[in-house]
């Protein structure tokens, strides 16, 4: 037996239709779905805490997993230009990040439904942990070349960790409960964030008149730890073929036979020709992430100390956790049909979002390139209260504009083949506007021509 059967032997394959006892789809469907083993909770000190296999436990373990690895990798960019002196590596890294990542978002959905969620979530975990040890080695080397080597090895890893995210995520609930799994999932998600962003605050709190303003080595540390930590709790999440919803229908329908990975690329282009409308909706994919670049590197970055970077990171993560709940008062709770109540939750999205925007335009305005720590504003400084509150805004927001993106993906189909192929479309275009926003930003672009790009962007939509 060659590594390649005995790789496959240890891969966790769908049961098919008729196998160990199951019946076949077609006839539970028929009988109703009484027939389906429902979700069950387990009692504990007179709570009702869902079972391993409950698909709520199942949406805890995703938030957990990329709070391990992208919420770890979120604390590094937040920190502007990764931690370093200045945002043009991070500006190279990111543009190599980038470009792998939309180029293998192509494929991510057929390599997940041929490996299955397992193994996809933990191959998508290790490159944001070779990102963070690139950052590592160059503090003491100046090897740049690592870090641009990072930067492709954690694009090719994340094209595949968040197809099986968003997949996942949209494909557990039931379609009355589509925003509050988005809910949970990001909530502890953002929890990454928050708890990896506590080590540079407590960590760089005295560091930024000593070491010019670069991150130390003990924060690289803990997070490359907490990543590798994170991706190995891929392989310990339940097979999705065994999931049932709380309705009791399947989450993932059994199969005739185990399709080859040429089939399932050609079920990816069957599936784009047949929902070609989904054009429509290619804008609000692409405007999700361009204004970050603007927020890390063009303001946090050049206008607070490391201290303060430091501190605005953490409460813009704080300030995250709630952003879904109250989302979800729109997409779940109106009493109107999905329709208007995905209308209203873009009216709310809309004028958040140009409301914060004409705020920031104030503080940007004050932003000054080339500033030296001393001149940089301090947690103690005069005028430092509401420039985090700009920038802790700006993170509300991003959780908002990205929870609303993932409903609505969830809203238009059950289908795990159709919403791999929309993660990977909805992430594929997010990569490719980052691209375009770190070169501009590589290239020297203003902060006026920056932020003004990114409100352009984004206030026309939804």
């Amino acid at each position: 037996m060659g590594w390649w059967s005995r790789f496959k032997a240890l891969m966790p394959r769908a049961p098919r239709k008729g196998e160990h006892g199951i019946e076949p789809e077609e006839l539970k469907y028929v009988r109703g779905t009484s027939s389906l083993p429902q979700p069950h909770t387990l009692p504990l000190f007179g709570i009702k805490i869902p079972a391993y296999s409950h698909p709520r436990t199942q949406a805890i373990m995703l938030g957990t997993i990329l709070f391990m690895t992208v919420g770890m990798y979120n604390v590094i960019t937040f920190l502007g230009g990764a931690g370093q002196q200045t945002q043009k590596l991070s500006d190279m890294a990111n543009i190599a990040l980038y470009t792998v990542f939309s180029t293998f978002c192509f494929i991510a959905p057929a390599c997940l439904n041929y490996f299955g969620l397992q193994w996809t979530l933990c191959f998508g975990g290790f490159g944001y942990a070779a990102y963070a040890a690139s950052l590592w080695c160059y503090n003491h080397t100046g090897n740049v070349p690592f870090v641009i080597f990072g930067g492709c090895w954690c694009g090719l890893s994340a094209a595949f960790l968040w197809c099986a995210e968003g997949t996942a995520i949209t494909a557990y609930a039931t379609e009355e409960k589509k925003g509050l799994y988005v809910s949970i999932f990001w909530t502890i998600f953002q929890s990454g964030v928050v708890i990896g962003a506590a080590m540079p605050v407590g960590q760089n709190w005295h560091s930024g008149m000593k070491n010019g303003s670069r991150v130390n080595d003990g924060t690289y540390i803990g997070l490359f730890a907490l990543m590798v930590a994170g991706a190995g709790l891929g392989l310990c999440v339940y097979p999705w073929y065994f999931i049932v919803r709380e309705d009791g229908t399947r989450v993932l329908l059994l199969q005739d036979q185990q399709k080859t990975f040429r089939e399932e690329i050609m079920s990816s282009v069957r599936v784009c020709k047949r929902n070609w409308w989904f054009v429509f909706f290619c804008p609000m994919c692409w405007a999700v992430n361009y204004y970050v670049i603007y927020q890390n590197n063009d303001f946090n970055g050049v206008y607070f100390t490391v201290r303060g970077r430091a501190l605005n990171t953490f409460l813009s993560g704080a300030v995250q956790l709630f952003a879904p709940w109250i989302l979800n008062l729109f997409t779940d709770k109106l009493p109107f049909k999905r329709r208007k109540r995905a209308f209203w939750a873009g009216v709310y999205v809309f004028v958040a979002f140009n409301a914060l925007w004409i705020g920031g335009y104030f503080i940007m305005k004050k932003t000054k390139y080339g500033l030296n720590e001393e001149q940089r504003i301090d947690v103690y400084d005069d005028g430092y209260g509401i420039a985090c509150f700009v920038f802790v805004m700006y993170g509300f927001m991003d959780a908002t504009y990205n929870c609303y993106c993932y409903w609505f993906m969830g809203a238009l189909s059950n289908n795990t083949d159709e919403l791999s192929v929309y993660a990977s479309l909805y992430r594929l275009l997010n990569a490719a506007c980052q691209i375009a926003g770190y070169a501009l930003d590589l290239s020297g672009y203003s902060k006026e021509f920056m932020f003004g790009t990114a409100w352009a962007v984004r206030r026309s939509i939804p």
